[in-house]
């Protein structure tokens, strides 16, 4: 199991389109499965596609949905704290500079729009919420087809080092939401851990930078 962010020298558009043609060859990663890795239901479809160029790394999600808990008041300008109490996809994210193996960087947008990163020293001990990485984000919701796109734009900046091709980092993708009004962890890799945690970089995947 490989996480695969394909190349493109320009980037696509900060918006939640993404129809635009440099995510169109870019290989769709399924969120099949929740934390414990039990086959994710069917009405919370989840797919991310990955992109990076010269200067980001871009990430969109696409979700289904039946019922989303997301702010009613909220500016996307600001940081939302805690932003994984409600609907959010998230990236987990190690490179090669992070200076232990339990140290990432944390990447969380919702549905609104609204962001949040953290810069994570050791899980749930020693975390700098209050760090900033510069990304970018773009959300929207269709409430028609009950679904939503979010769109994350990570500048490498943000680990210290611009990635070449065939580089391989970990991390690994998540979604919360939820279902018949009980809440739902889904993961690219499962963390099988009893109770849904998501801060296990021992079950990071590879992150491939395809050519």
């Amino acid at each position: 199991m490989e996480i695969l962010a394909h190349f493109s020298p320009t980037p696509p558009p900060l918006s939640a389109d993404l129809t635009h043609p440099v995510w169109q060859p870019v290989t769709r990663l399924p969120l099949a499965y929740n934390w414990r890795g039990e086959i994710a239901p069917n009405e919370l479809h989840t797919q991310v596609r990955l992109v990076w160029t010269p200067e980001q790394l871009w990430l969109g999600f696409e979700c289904s949905y039946t019922e989303l808990d997301t702010d009613e008041q909220f500016e996307v300008e600001q940081e939302r704290y805690a932003l994984w109490e409600r609907d959010v996809c998230e990236a987990f994210i190690r490179s090669p500079l992070e200076p232990r193996p339990d140290s990432y960087k944390e990447f969380e947008v919702a549905p609104t729009g609204q962001w949040c990163d953290l810069l994570i020293h050791r899980p749930r001990v020693d975390f700098d919420w209050q760090w900033q990485s510069g990304m970018q984000t773009a959300a929207e919701i269709d409430a028609t087809h009950q679904n939503f796109r979010v769109v994350l734009a990570i500048p490498f900046s943000a680990f210290g080092l611009i990635p070449q091709a065939g580089d391989q980092w970990h991390g690994n993708l998540y979604r919360i939401s939820r279902l018949n009004q009980a809440r739902q962890f889904l993961a690219f890799a499962p963390t099988l851990t009893e109770t849904p945690d998501f801060h296990l970089p021992e079950k990071f995947v590879p992150l491939i930078f395809v050519p």
